[in-house]
């Protein structure tokens, strides 16, 4: 029998983290699989739910969070303005321009963009381009920055076994357009349109009045790391906050170090690079490749396993109970990805660890 430790975390509103509660000594073969729970979802490969391009499925919602998954392909004509909610973007595969108020912004593969609430947008994607998205109620308190990079690494996810979507070739018009006004609160039959004019849309705002200073904020998630994650450290960075919201990173190499029962937080991740095993009482040991998600309800004692030394995973946490928007076990397509590395600069961490 393996001894392993566990540990139970409340919530901290205060800073969007964890309070830590309790540790106890747990034997692993008598933890894996013992659970029960209609509050289980099987892991599920999101990207796969996508039937069409320009399609988006909806994973999980809750009063003040809604998650789920989109394609791009080709370039979105109107504008978006998210009156009373911010948005999350995290490209997974191919890549993206994103026009808005505060400038435009091109997006590659483990780069999240956050767009506050009341700012116009619209998107061009590549014909391979997926991605995350999170609509947040609550504005966004806390978020990485540019400065929090120690390294600087490229991706390149390829997709086998999907979809071969083409884009139009259409030209989003840059003269008069449309701007679609989104309310959190809109009923589904609601519409709000305001015709506009692309100069006066596109790269005009600031956070100050007379100086440029742009409110969005990009990061590549997998460039600030100062350790590995989860050997006995602690957790992963915090990139993102809200009240009841957290997004942190995680670069595990072989078992982390202790099972982690959170008592006020539902887990939601996303594998981006290398391969894992994902150990709870619900589901026992489950393998998981690039482009797997899981969802580990709060209560449940969860822990991870990295199976190579190239384990990139993206990580959600809620103070508020998600609950599940779609069938976990609906796969349009059966695909693998992989995520190809160039390595521009290395972390002077990492660099000092592989002497």
């Amino acid at each position: 029998m393996t001894k392993i430790r566990e540990f139970m975390t409340g919530w901290n509103s205060a800073d969007n983290g964890f309070r830590p509660s309790v540790w106890s000594e747990r034997t692993q073969e008598r933890l894996l699989g013992t659970a029960r729970s209609t509050r289980g979802v099987p892991n599920f490969r999101a990207f796969d739910m996508i039937g069409q391009p320009n399609g988006s499925v909806p994973l999980f919602h809750n009063d003040t969070q809604r998650i789920g998954v989109e394609s791009v392909v080709g370039a979105q004509t109107a504008f978006t303005r998210n009156i009373d909610f911010d948005l999350l973007l995290l490209q997974f595969a191919g890549s993206s321009t994103i026009e808005t108020e505060f400038g435009i912004y091109d997006m590659k593969p483990a780069e999240l963009i956050h767009i506050p609430g009341g700012i116009a947008h619209r998107s061009t994607g590549s014909a391979d381009c997926l991605r995350l998205w999170v609509k947040l109620n609550e504005p966004v308190e806390a978020m990485f920055g540019e400065d929090k990079h120690r390294s600087h690494t490229e991706f390149t996810v390829t997709r086998a076994g999907g979809p071969s979507w083409t884009a139009s070739g259409a030209v989003a018009p840059k003269g008069a357009v449309v701007e679609r006004m989104v309310s959190w609160y809109d009923r589904p039959d609601d519409r709000t349109e305001v015709q506009r004019d692309y100069a006066d849309l596109v790269g005009v705002a600031s956070l100050k009045r007379d100086e440029k200073i742009s409110g969005i904020r990009k990061i590549r998630i997998f460039d600030v790391f100062w350790e590995i994650t989860g050997a006995g450290r602690g957790p992963g960075p915090k990139i993102v906050g809200t009240r009841n919201f957290m997004m942190e990173v995680y670069n595990t190499r072989g078992q982390q170090h202790a099972f982690h029962r959170a008592l006020r937080t539902d887990e939601f991740g996303i594998q981006f690079r290398g391969k894992a095993t994902n150990m709870s009482e619900l589901e026992g040991s489950v393998p998981v490749l690039p482009g797997h998600f899981y969802l580990v309800p709060r209560g449940i004692a969860h822990c991870i396993r990295a199976e190579d030394d190239q384990f990139l995973r993206t990580v959600l946490y809620s103070e508020q109970p998600w609950r599940p928007a779609f069938d976990a076990t609906r796969h349009v397509f059966d695909s693998r990805f992989e995520a190809a590395t160039r390595i521009v600069k290395p972390a002077d961490w990492a660099s000092a660890a592989a002497e």
